[in-house]
């Protein structure tokens, strides 16, 4: 049989994120809280107030490389964080989230539509993830620090499946050698 090959996951580009941001919703605020971190969506969901510090947060699960480790916040995302913090109601960083807080809810009746609505093509909230892995390599950051913030045991998952190069960028790496 054929090797099935792999699909190419989508990220968010810069004019999606500019859509959000000026969507300015609560949803638009935890995509780009997710796309400003790196966390994956169910991590966010049950971030406890006492884990947010300003300039970024204990957390993680999956992988005893993923769990309680520091991830960073950019500074462009720590707004949103600071929004959710001033309106919890409860001991959940986004318990003060007037949308849904059940993640398949969440994904259902918040996150789809407002991309629906925004006139962003449908992604998964885990290409949010994606979206920060690349932006970060495309920056500059170290692999070895990326591989820690993402929560990796292995950079080859890292650097395999959630770094993405656009092509601006490879003829970019061409012509400037």
């Amino acid at each position: 049989m054929p090797e099935a090959t792999k699909k190419e996951k989508e990220i968010f580009s810069d004019s999606d994120i500019d859509r959000l941001k000026a969507g300015n919703s609560e949803t638009a605020k935890i995509i780009l809280m997710l796309i400003y971190t790196g966390m994956r969506i169910g991590e966010l969901f049950s971030l406890t107030l006492d884990n947010y510090h300003n300039n970024y947060v204990v957390g993680g699960e999956k992988t005893e490389a993923g769990r309680n480790r520091v991830i960073p916040i950019r500074p462009e995302g720590r707004e949103y964080f600071a929004y959710f913090v001033s309106h919890a109601t409860g001991p959940l960083l986004l318990s003060g989230y007037t949308g849904q807080k059940v993640l398949d809810n969440y994904r259902k009746r918040d996150y789809y539509p407002l991309l629906d609505k925004l006139g962003i093509e449908r992604k998964t909230p885990h290409a949010t993830r994606h979206t920060y892995a690349s932006r970060a390599r495309k920056d500059g950051m170290p692999p070895e620090i990326l591989q820690k913030i993402l929560g990796h045991a292995d950079y080859n998952t890292t650097a395999n499946i959630y770094v993405h190069t656009d092509i601006k960028e490879l003829i970019k790496a061409v012509e400037n050698k």
